[in-house]
């Protein structure tokens, strides 16, 4: 057999129904391409494991499907990390699907070797992707922290179900999920990618979501103070931007005085709108040490800087924000 181009690695739970779909939706795809899909089951209670056996052998498609039992996500994220094979590694989620995209991101792979490969949000940011391709008058492509600057501030969008990763990059730099980290963990993992990349490469194509088959399950549990995770997962961040990139004064003081007063915020916002009160908010925070990283200076946005002020000042007139659209 050919040397695999990619490894699929797809988690899930009770997908009986959808997974099916999900699955052929994948080898459409990604037909005539040397690739394996690794389902990693979580320990579901129906016959989501008997289809993905069924649809893998019936095809004859290389692959495997590993029953992790009970766990986090990024747990089963790590195990399918563990069996992959391929030069390329594609994360797919059943909430979060995207259409044809994985041909468009091997060719930008193999034509600038890529390390790190993300598309483009819309048509005006797919013709520079093209532009930087093959070097016609075009800004250099940007580096690892330059990248992750952007992301921070809003001006490029990833994606963790359409990322293509080298798996030599996760290997070499000892990438992994922190699987105890229910909240955020996706987030960590790509911005540990992108301070490690040596070649990350935007693609033309389009990133163009495919609802009609995701897999629709509303909220079931409430977070409670593990949505404070999240804050955590933004700290080790900034411990490694210490660490490895001193010199990113700009991107240092995003951290400290955008990103993490912004995550903070939002775990608020969800806490609040679970039920919990205020005052019993503002007592998680001091209990974390997360109130003491509400910091914002001259160059933290305008609106966060005012939702900072509201809530240090009025917490009982603070409101959450407006929930984005999925």
């Amino acid at each position: 057999m050919q040397a695999l181009e990619l490894s699929i690695i797809l988690p899930v739970k009770d997908a009986e129904r959808e997974l099916p779909g999900i699955l052929q939706f994948m080898e459409t795809q990604t037909e005539g391409l040397e690739k394996e899909i690794i389902v990693v089951d979580m320990g579901s209670s129906d016959r989501t494991v008997w289809e993905a056996v069924q649809f893998i052998k019936g095809r004859e498609i290389h692959g495997c499907v590993v029953q992790n039992g009970p766990g986090t996500v990024p747990a089963a994220l790590n195990t399918g990390l563990q069996k992959a094979a391929g030069e390329y590694v594609s994360f797919i989620f059943a909430r979060r699907l995207y259409r044809d995209f994985i041909r468009g991101y091997l060719e930008t792979a193999r034509r600038m070797e890529a390390d790190l490969i993300y598309g483009s949000a819309n048509e005006a940011e797919a013709k520079l992707a093209s532009r930087r391709a093959i070097n016609i008058l075009a800004p250099k492509r940007l580096s690892g922290p330059e990248l992750l600057k952007s992301v921070v501030k809003g001006e490029i969008q990833m994606d963790m179900s359409a990322i293509l990763f080298r798996r030599s990059l996760l290997l070499e730099n000892h990438i992994s999920f922190e699987i105890t980290n229910a909240v955020g963990y996706s987030e960590e993992f790509i911005y540990r990618c992108l301070l490690a990349a040596k070649a990350p490469a935007q693609s033309p194509t389009v990133m163009r979501r495919y609802p009609e088959l995701e897999m629709k399950r509303g909220k079931t549990l409430n977070y409670g103070r593990d949505i404070f995770q999240y804050v955590d997962s933004m700290r080790r961040i900034e411990t490694r931007l210490k660490a490895c990139c001193p010199d990113q004064k700009e991107l240092l003081d995003l951290f400290t005085h955008e990103k993490i007063p912004s995550v903070i915020l939002y775990c608020v916002d969800v806490l609040l709108r679970e039920g919990e009160s205020a005052s019993d908010i503002r007592g998680y925070l001091r209990q974390g040490g997360y109130d003491r990283l509400l910091t914002v200076n001259r160059h933290t946005s305008g609106p966060l800087y005012r939702r900072v002020q509201r809530w240090k000042l009025a917490p009982m007139l603070y409101r959450p924000a407006k929930e984005a659209a999925d």
